[in-house]
């Protein structure tokens, strides 16, 4: 009866590990790498800035210099005395569809917010907003694909996402942590808007009244991701939007903002957080106690029990190859799979620490501000 009992469990536990991989090969077989834009309405891309980030000029250039017939982008700075300004004004002197503004005062609303609202209000008669970080570096025709994939009638928004392209184990660590990551995006049930690259028609921005809902708030894709769904729409991931960015570079640092990440999904999904939380537990558990059974002769159930520790490895494996063949830059920049082979076994354990340490997390910074979890629910 034990044995029964054990071997059902390892088979449960070996199939929902398979759960990811399959996951990424659904990704690959949904998305051509090569898909072809027919539809190509005006576009307005808004871009708030602030200070003199990493690769500054060249992200911005890249956003200018897009592959697409008819768009205007808008860089949204505070002020003039902003670091960044004399660098955006030389960029719009030498591009024939760019403009600086200056941001408008929201003060209910976050500064981030607060830029796209005044992006908003300079971008005129357009037919789409795109809405995008400066520390993204797009290959030339992310705009296009960007907006193509608005063209489904249940679609409300599409999204790209960030990729770090690592140098040594540290940068690995961290872009195989942000590779796992993306794999709540693959379905409209869990996925969400990433506010840094993000496109909705303007039409449905305007009768889903958004912008009024941005001007008390101060998470533009939390709002902007519950609202389109509510609405009944989906958002649609596009793999050949994820864009470049610069990976971080302080592991410390990178998980206490990976740690906030998790605190926003515990204050607006906390059953989702803690079923996920739960499931954690319970996998790391069943792992150990798989060793536990293979040291007491039940030797298949045991096997079956620690099968997500290799399988963590097919995953790296498949979601190296999967994304490189659908994101949009040069396969030589991608390097090897060996790092997000090896160590993915590695996120579990760093995704476990992040949950934890968000189940005791009383405040969160954004955009300067330290924000509770009452002060946050009330915005959105």
């Amino acid at each position: 009866m034990w044995y029964e009992l054990f071997l059902l469990i390892g088979f449960l536990v070996f199939f929902t590990s398979l759960i990811p991989i399959g996951l990424f090969v659904w990704l690959y077989l949904k998305n051509k790498p090569e898909s072809q834009v027919t539809d190509t309405p005006t576009v307005a891309v808004i871009v708030p800035c602030k200070g003199l980030g990493k690769n500054l000029e060249e992200n911005l250039r890249a956003l200018c210099d897009q592959n697409y017939p008819v768009f205007q982008v808008t860089f949204v700075v505070d002020s003039s005395e902003d670091h960044a300004y004399s660098l955006i004004h030389s960029i719009v002197q030498s591009s024939r569809n760019a403009r600086v503004v200056f941001s408008e005062q929201h003060p209910e609303t976050s500064g981030k917010i607060a830029a796209l609202l005044s992006g908003i209000h300079h971008a005129g008669p357009v037919d789409v907003y795109v809405f995008a970080d400066s520390d993204i570096r797009p290959h030339s025709k992310w705009l296009a694909h960007l907006v193509a994939g608005l063209s489904g009638e249940t679609v409300g928004a599409t999204t790209g996402f960030r990729w770090f392209f690592p140098y040594n184990l540290t940068t690995a660590l961290i872009s195989t942590w942000n590779m796992a990551s993306m794999t709540s995006l693959y379905h409209p049930l869990s996925n969400c808007a990433w506010g840094g690259s993000t496109a909705i028609k303007k039409t449905l921005f305007d009768s889903l009244q958004i912008e009024s809902k941005w001007k008390t708030g101060f998470s533009d894709d939390l709002i902007l991701t519950r609202v389109v769904k509510n609405a009944g729409y989906i958002i649609s991931f596009v793999p050949s939007c994820i864009s470049e960015s610069p990976v971080e570079t302080n592991l410390k640092k990178f998980l206490g903002w990976a740690t906030g990440q998790f605190t926003w999904v515990r204050w607006y999904s906390p059953v989702i957080w803690f079923l996920s939380l739960g499931g954690m537990a319970i996998f790391q558990f069943l792992i150990l106690f798989g060793f536990v059974l293979l040291g007491a002769g039940y030797f298949l159930p045991g096997l079956l029990m620690i099968s997500p520790l290799p399988l963590e490895l097919v995953f790296g494996c498949t979601g190296f190859v999967v994304l490189r063949r659908l994101m949009r830059y040069p396969k030589e920049k991608f390097g090897s799979a060996f790092p997000y082979i090896f160590l993915m076994p590695l996120i579990n354990i760093l995704y476990t620490y992040n949950m934890i340490l968000s189940g005791v997390k009383q405040k969160i910074k954004w955009g300067g501000k330290y924000y509770t979890k009452k002060e946050a629910l009330k915005r959105l």
